[in-house]
């Protein structure tokens, strides 16, 4: 036992006996030992805090860009080229891609059925799941479902074509929420629901086949459905889009190929 520690036995036996001068130095010696524990405290939170903030930094640094970037990276993008794409998911889910047509698809899939079409056309066949909605992302709008087969097209950067070819789907924007059942189509207007139309259910994949006779087609029709698929822009003096024409289109030959078989049948000149 030090000498101080002998003091402190004495002023807790004995206060009376000690004097004043005695009493001060105890009294001092207890401020001192607070004193440095809270600076020893100080200390090791700093250092802690110091630490930590050296961490994040080396994290910050290591990262390829910003929160934006954090965000980009839960996202894996699926792209066509010249000619269509299938992508199959792993809930059983499947995508076809349209030429030059781009999906994201959430990294952890399984857990969270959620998709983005960013530029172009998909057909998706949605594998059912009560638990886990299927969910497309389209600019600002959102098409959910549980089990259904329809065809998204992009438009621009604010609307979209939704066509439904089997089972229900439920498109939210602006203007609320729309349930579309099979044979029906809708396109929005700066984000908007417009009026839903009665199609024929096979327009919604009607490009997923090799060749694909079509029947006293309106030309209307038709010029809307080869723009969708390849995003292109035709261009055509005037003509009668009323008229109409059969043909067999063929997805195995090029875009000008058929509008040469197009122009022949009709004296156009679609290009």
């Amino acid at each position: 036992m030090n000498n101080q520690d002998e003091q402190w036995q004495q002023a807790w036996q004995s206060p009376d006996q000690m004097g004043m001068q005695k009493k001060q130095i105890l009294l001092n010696s207890i401020n001192d030992r607070i004193d440095n524990r809270r600076r020893h405290k100080k200390q090791l939170f700093f250092i802690g805090l110091s630490a930590a903030a050296a961490i994040l930094v080396a994290v910050f640094i290591k990262m390829p860009g910003n929160s934006a970037a954090i965000t980009a990276n839960a996202w894996q993008e699926l792209a066509s080229a010249e000619s269509s794409k299938k992508i199959m998911l792993e809930d059983g889910s499947v995508v076809w891609l349209a030429p030059h047509s781009t999906v994201k698809v959430y990294a952890d899939f399984f857990k969270k059925r959620s998709t983005l079409l960013t530029r172009g056309t998909a057909f998706f066949s949605v594998a059912k799941d009560a638990q886990r909605p299927f969910t497309i992302g389209v600019n600002r709008q959102r098409v959910t479902v549980v089990g259904t087969a329809f065809t998204i097209h992009k438009l621009d950067s604010v609307d979209l074509q939704l066509t439904v070819k089997e089972g229900k789907v439920a498109l939210n924007n602006p203007s609320g929420n729309l349930l579309l059942t099979a044979g029906q189509q809708v396109i929005t207007t700066r984000a908007k629901s417009g009026v839903v139309n009665r199609i024929d259910p096979g327009t919604a994949d009607w490009w997923l086949q090799h060749q694909l006779r079509l029947q006293n087609i309106k030309l209307e029709e038709l010029l809307n459905r080869i723009e969708t698929y390849y995003q292109v822009k035709l261009t055509y003096g005037t003509i009668n889009k009323n008229k109409k024409v059969t043909l067999t289109w063929d997805l195995t030959i090029s875009l000008q190929d058929n509008l040469t078989v197009l122009n022949t049948l009709t004296g156009y000149n679609i290009h």
